[in-house]
């Protein structure tokens, strides 16, 4: 595919989350930075007539209410899954067996064993795949990755993940979510973690049903590699929370922290400066071009928000379906997909059962 001057898209779903993908995807036609132009064709959802309305309104081509449309047009490269979680699974094994190349929002599945097959199916089809953790891609975290990975902060003591939203206390005939589980509606925390610190090997759980009958907050207690501890929460009934998310790192040789609320900073305290007198916490404005996926967007000191992580996870992703090859390593597979299905069923189990639980 490489030089090839269009690349063209098929977008599963209706919701919100869908709004942040396609202005994603235009976003990339005027920014320059890849080598090929997006071509919005499809937009899949259940009820005809509201469809041609949002196709029109996102500037999509077409609307459909049968998604096998979009899988069956050879002219479709790329499947942008943001569709309802049960969609997850069927959309992108179909789009998959007709050598589409697939994006896959979060959860990968509702089912963890829905969420191998998709694993193993795009292991054997010749096709590029990702999973949606955006989170990835915020400028901030990123480069705390970057910390982590230089030593910069030297070896990890403890991890927080914290993640509440109230969304299920406005809302109390919410049948609990498309997915049903917090621990699937939240699994960013579990991405997010391994990400940045490796993978567990053992829970302690801790789940409750406050407002539906499916688990709408959890705790976990992890033990990481090395001694090192972590601690993750997130409820969709913490009242007064629209997006509460925020992750802190304790190492060794200094500290550092990322809250959404402060989307463009991370703060950093390192032990070198402490020693000297000069030590706390640090505010880090993140948007240097040198920091990470600022070069293509503004000067120094010009923020960036939320929905520009979808761009850089788009950009990510299409470069690698032009080139044939991963063109940023970090971006999220469907193995982690599937481990994050798998960390959040480790939570439940441990909660069912009392005990700590041994990871694999």
């Amino acid at each position: 595919m490489s030089g090839r001057r269009q690349i063209t898209v098929g977008v599963i779903g209706s919701g919100w989350i869908v709004r942040a993908h396609v202005h994603a995807l235009h976003a990339l036609n005027h920014l320059g930075s890849l080598p090929a132009r997006v071509r919005l064709k499809w937009l899949y959802g259940r009820r005809a007539e509201k469809m041609a309305l949002l196709a029109g309104e996102l500037d999509i081509e077409r609307s459909t209410t049968a998604w096998e449309e979009i899988v069956d047009d050879p002219e479709v490269d790329v499947v942008a899954n943001a569709g309802a979680h049960p969609l997850h699974a069927p959309v992108s094994l179909a789009a998959i067996a007709a050598s589409k190349h697939v994006l896959c929002e979060k959860p990968l599945a509702v089912a963890t064993e829905e969420a191998i097959e998709m694993e193993r199916a795009a292991a054997g089809a010749g096709v590029l795949t990702a999973c949606g953790f955006n989170y990835r891609f915020v400028p901030a975290v990123r480069l705390l990755h970057e910390l982590l990975a230089d030593g910069r902060l030297g070896s990890v003591r403890h991890y927080r993940g914290l993640y509440l939203q109230d969304w299920l206390s406005n809302n109390p005939d919410w049948p609990g979510g498309a997915g049903g589980s917090a621990v699937r509606d939240f699994s960013h925390l579990f991405d997010m973690l391994r990400h940045l610190v490796g993978e567990p090997l053992s829970v302690v759980g801790s789940a409750q049903s406050i407002l539906s009958e499916a688990d709408d907050a959890f705790l976990g207690g992890f033990e990481m590699p090395d001694g090192a501890t972590a601690s993750l929460e997130a409820s969709s009934c913490a009242t007064g929370w629209k997006g509460r998310h925020r992750i802190e790192v304790n190492g060794t040789e200094g500290s550092a922290w990322w809250d959404m609320e402060e989307f463009n900073k991370l703060h950093v305290m390192l032990v070198a400066d402490q020693r000297q007198g000069i030590g706390g916490f640090r505010d880090v404005l993140v948007t240097e071009r040198s920091h990470p996926f600022m070069a293509d967007w503004w000067e120094a000191g010009a923020v960036v928000g939320w929905q520009s992580t979808f761009v850089h996870q788009w950009r990510a992703f299409l470069r690698s379906v032009l080139d044939g090859e991963l063109a940023d390593p970090l971006q999220a597979t469907f193995h982690d997909g599937v481990r994050a299905n798998e960390l959040g069923d480790a939570v439940l189990q441990s909660a069912r059962e009392g005990r700590r639980l041994e990871l694999r």
